[in-house]
């Protein structure tokens, strides 16, 4: 595995590793008293700030690699193998969303709240959109079954990732992911009362991952997550466009506890109201601006939810989803997604993935499609 994007993909790869580095590091030296240094005293300060974020990730591949599936490093081993590219420099790429998580919006919306009772799930991304590392290198990548996966999937993300960011499943479930920076001492860790969030365990991409490709409904998908060694404090969407629902999951080292809307978290009446067959959060688990937003917002298309609704009236209200955007009909199995502006588009354009235009995939057209060979 991965040796067909490493041989493909070996120029965008190799671009979006130096750009992603190269971003990282300006960020700090960017924010030195001393932009007067003389260079060669600049250059060795990116030298020991590479060399420290390469320990970090370092640091976090002793923590996590006893716990991540063999599955995972075959395909970064077949990416190193196809591109050239250093086998150390993709593992550490794969760690990076570990640390970092991003902030992001979630809903699912099904039965009486959408057209036609159909399933749809909403993946909103918000994060970095001034690094051409993200901006100009998005990526589609479609899993054929194999030994380690028996649903074909694909995932939203960047050359060179191995886990999954924004996920659908050829068993009609989508996957979603929410970065916890506000939480309470209901995840059992990460707060002033309760220890530190747990970095021993399974990388979260790595768990979507076992959803995407595992998973053939939802209870399945919420089992693995139950039963996953899990690290940091996340919220997880699952939506099922067989079953018709979708759940949030309250997601941590020490706690995995799924919400629909009926049992809808974190439990607030003024700017989290629970709403018939949709659940939601806006950016994080406390969050009243977003939250409020987006319910609002859901409420107020109640009953006419669609991927029209979504693109035109609800995202570009709620202002979600700047890097990329993923709306999936998780019925008639299409995914609609869009990304933020390119560095080299036309500086007059819409900025974000929210306000620009959409692209539908067919998904049962992709996933039927051969699996390439190399």
């Amino acid at each position: 595995m991965g040796l067909a994007q490493g041989v493909l993909l070996k120029e965008q790869m190799t671009k979006f590793l130096k750009a992603t580095n190269y971003y990282l590091v300006s960020q700090v030296t960017e924010e030195l008293p001393g932009k007067w240094l003389p260079p060669a005293a600049v250059d060795l300060i990116d030298l020991a700030l590479v060399k420290g974020m390469n320990n970090l990730l370092d640091k976090y591949a002793e923590f996590t690699d006893p716990f991540t599936p063999q599955s995972n490093f075959d395909e970064m081993r077949g990416l190193a193998d196809g591109s050239g590219i250093d086998y150390d420099a993709i593992h550490r790429l794969n760690l990076f969303p570990e640390v970092s998580k991003a902030s992001c919006s979630f809903f699912g919306a099904w039965g009486e709240a959408t057209t036609g009772g159909k399933t749809f799930q909403l993946r909103a991304l918000d994060y970095i959109t001034d690094a051409k590392s993200f901006t100009d290198n998005p990526l589609v990548i479609v899993y054929h079954p194999s030994a380690e996966s028996s649903v074909a999937h694909a995932s939203v993300a960047w050359p060179g990732t191995v886990g999954v960011l924004t996920g659908f499943s050829a068993a009609k479930l989508g996957i979603s992911e929410i970065g916890v920076y506000f939480s309470d001492d209901s995840f059992g860790q990460g707060t002033d009362d309760t220890p530190p969030e747990k970095v021993k365990g399974q990388p979260w991409m790595s768990v979507l991952k076992d959803v995407a490709s595992k998973a053939h409904n939802v209870d399945e998908a919420l089992k693995i997550i139950e039963d996953a060694d899990r690290t940091c404090n996340l919220i997880i969407g699952v939506g099922d466009g067989n079953a018709g629902s979708a759940y949030g999951v309250e997601y941590s080292g020490y706690v995995a506890v799924p919400y629909n809307d009926t049992t809808l978290l974190p439990v607030n009446g003024t700017w989290h109201p629970q709403i018939p067959s949709v659940v939601y959060n806006g950016m994080d688990w406390d969050c009243p601006t977003y939250t409020q937003a987006l319910g609002e917002q859901l409420a107020k298309f109640h009953g006419s939810i669609d991927e029209t609704t979504i693109v035109h009236d609800i995202l570009p209200t709620v202002q979600t989803g700047n890097l990329h955007v993923a709306v999936a009909d998780l019925t008639d199995m299409n995914w609609h997604i869009s990304f933020a502006r390119r560095t080299t588009a036309d500086p007059s354009e819409p900025m974000n993935g929210y306000e620009r235009q959409f692209s539908r995939l067919h998904m049962s057209e992709l996933f039927a499609l051969p699996a390439p060979t190399v």
